[in-house]
Formats: structure tokens, C-alpha cells, sequence
């Protein structure tokens, strides 16, 4: 039975645990993140990787998982909408001291200032994991239940454009120029995290205009996908105006760009450094993969990419482990960490990327590649061009 809850780490113990955090400690609530990524990296570097892909005869349960923490973080995106409203918003302390003795008004007005920062920044934090399970939905394409919520969980990060870029473009051009979500070889993951948003969005739009012009509709319209999903996240804009005006409109702008950096640096890994040729096939050669065990089990088998982009129609627990040149040693989240410090992450993928060009890469390849290391200007790129 034990295989079908592992993928259920954040659904049923993390963000739970986190929302009560938020109401009960919010001042505490700072050590939501920290107990998260150490928890991630330690498992993932203590422990034996895990390749298994168990058969699973009810995959409900599966998907039940997924679905379930739609709920569980929208409370949780709550907990933080009333610790920034004053007082005692929609009555929400006096409910509940009428059920159990638990005054949270008096403990949000003891946590004050440092209640509200811990939380904002644990929230924006946790909020990331919203682009992993949109992720599952967004590419059940056929299915309508499962684009809307999908949508709607990537709205509560600004991101619903997301659902566009990355089926429609992300995975058509991974690997070449003209995919924005594609690290450059030398690129810090900070230009990658301006280059790659504003680089989506242009993708996205270029997506719907060609789609609204077949179609015969007009493209500044909410049939436009793009502008509908902005219409989502200005929606949750007003909740939040509504519940601590000026002061709640800064308090989510931060955890949206909290959230969306931090998705953003898993985009930067998975792919880092990698050339294709237009047109080619996507191969499991050209994504970075791991198989560490709390990365597979935490994070929906996200980080068993390489197989993800050669076989999109895969759901989450059908995925493999692929023995690439690229690989992600450290897990995921310990991976963050070291892309954060661009120095050490060049010195880590460097002689990854040098054997993948030297052994994994096609002819054409080969040359993408020596072009890639002059353009990086990188002295850890650059010195085996000759």
C-alpha cells in the first residue's frame, strides 16, 4: 500500500502541517522552508536512489493525490491572506474559539511584523509546487477538468501562461535558441530567471495568436488563454485588495515572484547547457535527470525529466529513470541550492556538459555545442573548444 502514498509527501504531511504552522506560529514560520530543504537533501543524498516504477492497478489513488492538494494549498494561501488582513477577518478566530479554546487572533497579534514576514516568505516558498502538480494537469490536454485546475493552480502564481508555453513550445524547442526555458551554457540562474519569464509570455502569445487566427477569433479577447489566465490571477488580486488592500496587493506580488523564481530554477537545471538541432527529435539525452529518492518521491517523478520529454504522454508514476551523461547528483532541491551560487553550479555541470558533447551529442550537435561554450564567454566552457 506504501506505494501509493509516497508521492503524497506534500499533499497530505508538508502543506498541512505548514497551514497550521501559519495560524498556530506564524513568527515560526520561517522554518517551514528550512525543514523542507533539508529534509529534501539529506534523504536524497543518505539514501539509496530509487528507480523503481511499482504497477499500480488503481490509479485513482494516484490521481487523488494530485487533486487533493488543490484544496490544502488554497487554505494555505489563505492562512496568509488572513494573517495580513487586520483583525479579525471574516470572522475566522471567533468561529473557530467557538469550537476549540485556540484564540489565533491573539496569536497573530503577538506573532505582529515577524509573524507576517516568516509567513509571506514561507508561503511564496511552498507556492512553488504549484507549477509540479499544474504541471501533471496541464498536459492532460483532452481533459477539461484537468486543464481548468490546472490553470487555476498556476493562476495563484501569476504563471497560468504556463499551460501554453511550456505543452506548445517548451517541449517542441527544448534544447535549441528558440525555447526561452532552455539555459544557456555561462548563464546564471538569475538573467535565466528574467530571460525565461518574459521569454514564455512571448511564446505563449505567439501560440494563442496563431491558434485565435485559425480559428477565426479575435485574439484581445478571453479567448486569448493568455489574457483569461491573467484575468485568473487579477481575480485573486482582488481577494487580496478586499481582504488588506495596498498592503495585501505587495504581500502576493512577493510570493508570486517568490514561487515563480523558485520554479523557474527548477526549469534551469533540468535542461542547463543542452543543444538540439531544430526540427530533431527530443531524445532523454537532451534533459538533465536524477534519480534521487525524496526528488522522485516528493516532487511527482519530476525530476525523471529525461523520460518526461521523450514521452510526454506519460502520467507521473509511469515514469522512468534514464542512465543519461546528465545527471543531477545532489537531487533537486540540493541542486537548487548549488545553481544559486553560479560559480560553484558552472563547476558542477561543466564536465557533465564536456562529456555529454564528447559522447552523447550527434554531429550537428557537436558543433551547437563548441558554439554554446565560445558564447558562454566561461573559462570552465571555453577551454576545451581548441
Amino acid at each position: 500500500m506504501y506505494k501509493y502514498f509516497k508521492h503524497s509527501y506534500l499533499t497530505c504531511f508538508i502543506v498541512p502541517s505548514a497551514v497550521m504552522t501559519i495560524f498556530l506560529a506564524p513568527q515560526w514560520a520561517f522554518l517551514i522552508p528550512m525543514v523542507i530543504t533539508s529534509l529534501n537533501a539529506l534523504v536524497d543524498n543518505l539514501t539509496p536512489p530509487d528507480r523503481s516504477v511499482p504497477e499500480y492497478s488503481q490509479h485513482w489513488i494516484l490521481d487523488a493525490m494530485v487533486y487533493l492538494y488543490v484544496p490544502i494549498v488554497s487554505a494555505y494561501l489563505f492562512s496568509l491572506m488572513w494573517i495580513v488582513a487586520p483583525g479579525d477577518w471574516l470572522g475566522l478566530s471567533a468561529t473557530v474559539s467557538a469550537l476549540v479554546p485556540v484564540d489565533l487572533l491573539a496569536i497573530k497579534q503577538e506573532a505582529g511584523l515577524r509573524g507576517l514576514l516568516a509567513s509571506t516568505f514561507a508561503v511564496g516558498y511552498v507556492l512553488s509546487s504549484n507549477h509540479l502538480y499544474a504541471h501533471e494537469l496541464v498536459h492532460r490536454t483532452t481533459d477539461r477538468i484537468a486543464m481548468l485546475i490546472g490553470r487555476w493552480l498556476l493562476a495563484m502564481t501569476g504563471d497560468a501562461q504556463f499551460s501554453i508555453s511550456h505543452v506548445y513550445s517548451h517541449h517542441r524547442n527544448v534544447g535549441t535558441s528558440e525555447d526561452s526555458a532552455t539555459a544557456r551554457r555561462g548563464e546564471s540562474v538569475y538573467a535565466f530567471f528574467i530571460r525565461s519569464t518574459l521569454g514564455q509570455y512571448r511564446e505563449s502569445w505567439e501560440v494563442e495568436s496563431q491558434r485565435l487566427a485559425n480559428s477565426g477569433k479575435p485574439l484581445l479577447s478571453l479567448h486569448n488563454r493568455v489574457l483569461s489566465g491573467l484575468a485568473m490571477t487579477g481575480f485573486i488580486y482582488l481577494l487580496w485588495y478586499w481582504a488588506a488592500g495596498l498592503i495585501g496587493i505587495a504581500v502576493y506580488t512577493f510570493v508570486i515572484v517568490l514561487a515563480k523564481f523558485l520554479f523557474e530554477t527548477v526549469n534551469y537545471i533540468e535542461h542547463y547547457g543542452v543543444v538540439r538541432v531544430p526540427g530533431t527529435r527530443v531524445e532523454p539525452r537532451h534533459s538533465w535527470d536524477c534519480d534521487s529518492r525524496m526528488s522522485s518521491n516528493a516532487l511527482l517523478n519530476l525530476s525523471r525529466h529525461a523520460d518526461h520529454h521523450a514521452n510526454a504522454h506519460k502520467r507521473y508514476w509511469e515514469l522512468e529513470t534514464v542512465d543519461t551523461s546528465l545527471q543531477l547528483s545532489y537531487g533537486y532541491i540540493g541542486t537548487i541550492v548549488v545553481a544559486m551560487v553560479p560559480f560553484w553550479w558552472h563547476r558542477f555541470a561543466a564536465p557533465q556538459l564536456e562529456s555529454w558533447d564528447r559522447n552523447s551529442a550527434s554531429p550537428e550537435e557537436k558543433i551547437l555545442a563548441r558554439q554554446a561554450n565560445q558564447l558562454s564567454l566561461n573559462p570552465v566552457f571555453m577551454h576545451g573548444n581548441d
